[in-house]
């Protein structure tokens, strides 16, 4: 837990900040906001993404819909409420693919491979997955909500 404080140590879902190779908090330029539980694939394919590249980062918890209401300074920022949002230097967004793409692009470093192919028949099968996963997603939430 000492590390995990600091923003070191192995990833964990209740990390609030990770620091990575940052030497402060000062450096964090994108704060990532995702489900309470740690449940949701998309906030789970984002998390993955920032962890992978080393991205540093904070990290904010908001129920999903499911589990109570959403805070009212998320709304004010996220109208629609979706998760995960992401803030990159100021700028919000959501929707898991476009973040990915985006942090991609901005945090672009020797040696670290985009995990969203670029555009081409990588993408076109990886996009062809993704809306299998969504519709996959789609279904089981329909049978358990």
């Amino acid at each position: 837990r000492g590390l995990q404080a600091k923003g070191l140590g192995p990833p964990h879902t209740d990390a609030r900040v990770r620091l990575f190779d940052a030497k402060s908090e000062d450096e964090i330029r994108v704060t990532l906001f995702r489900d309470m539980a740690a449940w949701c694939p998309y906030c789970q394919k984002v998390w993955l993404l920032l962890e992978e590249k080393r991205i540093p980062y904070r990290l904010s918890k908001i129920n999903m819909r499911s589990y109570g209401d959403k805070p009212a300074w998320f709304l004010n920022k996220v109208p629609n409420g979706l998760l995960p949002a992401i803030e990159v230097d100021g700028n919000f967004m959501t929707d898991s693919l476009p973040i990915m793409q985006v942090l991609d692009q901005t945090f672009q470093e020797e040696g670290t491979p985009m995990m969203v192919p670029p555009p081409g028949p990588q993408r076109e099968r990886a996009s062809k997955l993704l809306g299998l996963e969504r519709e996959l997603f789609g279904a089981w939430c329909s049978l358990t909500f």
